[in-house]
């Protein structure tokens, strides 16, 4: 596209409720003006039919109101997807690609209301009036055509599949096929119906002028709403920030988030054994599972599965998990453990050298930069290891001695635990830990903001914690448990007890397996949405739906059921804030509770406050 015909077109987006307008109005002046004394269209099909008149013309307005009726049902339906101030934003907006509902079946389904509201206002207009869905067909092909431009630079892989499956603007039989599934998805909200009632009250307007036969009455009766929604699409429209237009701009404003700056976790913080036990991988599977400290996605490699897909939205995470695998392809077992830090080894910025070869350009230019990381051993690399470790130092030494930890350790016995815990562990620097480091505010220091934006205002985290502690130090087995181990010690207890995939004996399999990893920098949503259906058969989400809202998580799972395979599996973790599936989609989605409960009992890394099985259920649709 030239740089005149894209300005041009940039110059029609962002005044397109004005063009549209203008287009309206043109052809109603010349409808009630220049052709005034031709009969309306209703008329001219009724005299073809045999019809009377003035029954044909009541009939053309009440044809007209079913039209308003079915283009605000479609309006509501899909305004209600797409918020109104992304909707009325006079800047393009590629923020989010919306694909579930009727954007199943074309991929601008308000367009199209507008479209069907307009075609059936033609009935009650003289034979110049379909001018109106024709130049307003025009118009919309082009605002498609440059806000597609942008979709295309946002999305490339997932908007041009959805291109390929979904048409732009008018429905073809192809696509019909789909509208079972887009009316199960039906929803609307407070936002959908505020903002695109837009032809509601044309509809008892057209049916007063079906009795009157005046077309005055239903322009006077269906003129108030037309011009609420011009003056609210006006104000916000105006008001809109212009967002990132590409990848690049994108990329750039994460970055900027303190999430994505480097290394979150060093290693992973989710029990890998549950996962395992819950899914129940084998070699037909493809696995899911989010990046995070890239542990638990070398962990289901020892399972056999066909692939494991590790996604996360933050890169040095995946540069992190590429490093691990790079150390697997090259290094032996022992090497491995003291390159990680593991074990203590003075060899690790040697180790790189000879790892370095089998990174990714990306990724080395990143490690390349890390030596202090990669000397003090990489599992140690996070922020949230960094995080620990101040705890460790400031908190835990002076609050307890070595010697007391090692009593710990020592006993079996749970009520021996619990005695030590109320005589040795809860004093004065408790308090403090639970007060001040484990506050909202301490915690928001080192954690985005994202974190807490869907927990409740009194939810207090250092209650939260020390529950949490009590029932490690007391009712789970500490020699095995390595998460603790870390917390405690600030390492693991031995070589023998550490992550699933470090295990000596599951070394030759992971080593052998790692050509079976794909790894994705992307959001779920992105990456879902540029796969086909039923791709997946297992899933492993840790907790990242808790930093969604409600309406983001629903969305996010009408996705899930898309690309899942029938009887997939998907595992997830609360830690702050509670998800689970919401009731209207018990009939797709089933909850393994009771399995999920007996294995958050058993759970060593013992900060989660729920864990999810859930198995989706599909039908030969999909």
């Amino acid at each position: 596209m030239s740089t005149l015909s894209f300005k041009i077109r940039k110059f029609e987006f962002e005044n397109r409720i004005f063009i549209s307008f203008g287009i309206v109005f043109a052809v109603c002046v010349m409808s009630f003006t220049l052709f005034m004394n031709f009969p309306v269209i209703s008329m001219m099909i009724g005299r073809l039919l045999g019809i009377s008149l003035k029954i044909s013309h009541s009939m053309g307005f009440f044809i007209s109101s079913l039209f308003a009726a079915a283009a605000s049902f479609l309006r509501i339906w899909a305004g209600s997807l797409l918020s109104s101030q992304r909707m009325m934003a006079f800047p393009v907006q590629n923020d989010t690609l919306i694909i579930k509902g009727p954007y199943r079946v074309i991929r601008n389904p308000i367009y199209f209301a507008d479209l069907i509201a307009f075609s059936g206002f033609t009935f009650v207009l003289p034979p110049i009036g379909l001018l109106l869905p024709l130049l307003l067909f025009i118009h919309y092909k082009q605002l498609i055509q440059y806000e597609e431009l942008s979709l295309e630079r946002r999305f490339p892989a997932a908007f041009q599949n959805y291109k390929k499956r979904v048409p732009p603007l008018l429905p073809n039989p192809k696509n019909l096929k789909d509208m079972l599934t887009a009316c199960l998805e039906f929803s609307i909200n407070r936002d959908g119906l505020r903002h695109n009632g837009v032809y509601l009250l044309l509809i008892p307007g057209f049916i007063t002028a079906a009795f009157t036969r005046n077309i005055f009455h239903a322009v006077i009766i269906g003129l108030p709403g037309i011009i609420d929604w011009a003056v609210i699409h006006t104000k916000i429209g105006r008001s809109a920030p212009r967002i990132a237009e590409s990848t690049e701009d994108k990329t750039v404003e994460i970055k900027k988030n303190k999430m994505f700056r480097d290394i979150l976790y060093g290693q992973c913080w989710e029990d890998p054994e549950m996962d395992r036990t819950a899914l129940q991988i084998n070699s037909d599977d493809v696995v899911f599972s989010i990046t995070s400290g890239g542990c638990n996605v070398l962990s289901f490699l020892i399972d056999n599965p066909k692939q494991v897909i590790a996604l996360d939205i933050n890169p040095h995470q995946n540069y992190l998990l590429e490093l691990k695998m790079a150390a697997f392809h090259e290094l032996t077992h022992k090497e491995i453990l003291g390159f990680m830090g593991v074990t203590p080894s003075p060899d690790r910025l040697r180790y790189y050298r000879r790892v370095r070869p089998w990174l990714s350009p990306e990724s080395s230019r990143y490690w390349d930069k890390q030596g202090a990381k990669i000397k003090k051993g990489i599992i140690h690399s996070g922020r949230f290891e960094k995080y620990m470790r101040l705890l460790r130092k400031t908190i835990i030494r002076p609050l307890i001695s070595k010697k007391v930890i090692d009593l710990f350790y020592a006993s079996e016995d749970q009520a021996e635990r619990k005695r030590l815990f109320h005589e040795k562990w809860e004093n004065i620097w408790w308090w403090i830990l639970t007060r001040i480091m484990l506050s909202r505010r301490f915690n928001s220091l080192f954690f985005d903001k994202a974190f807490f934006k869907y927990l409740d205002q009194r939810f207090s985290f250092g209650r939260h914690f020390a529950d949490k502690a009590e029932k490690a130090l007391t009712g789970l087995p500490m020699k095995k448990n390595y998460f603790l181990s870390y917390i405690l010690r600030g390492n693991y207890t031995s070589p023998d007890d550490v992550p699933p995939y470090l295990k000596r004996e599951n070394y030759s399999a992971v080593r052998s397996r790692l050509n079976r990893v794909r790894m994705v920098t992307s959001s779920c949503e992105e990456f879902f949405s540029s796969i086909p259906e039923n791709s997946i058969s297992k899933f492993n989400f840790s907790n990242i739906f808790e930093w969604m809202s409600d309406k983001e998580f629903e969305n996010l799972l009408f996705e899930i059921l898309r690309v899942a395979d029938s009887n997939a599996v998907m595992t997830y973790r609360n830690l702050l804030v509670h998800r689970e599936h919401p009731s209207p989609l018990n009939g797709y989605i089933q909850s393994q509770r009771e399995l999920a409960q007996e294995l958050h009992s058993q759970d060593l890394s013992f900060i989660y406050n729920n864990y999810v099985i859930e198995k989706i259920i599909k039908g030969e649709s999909g």
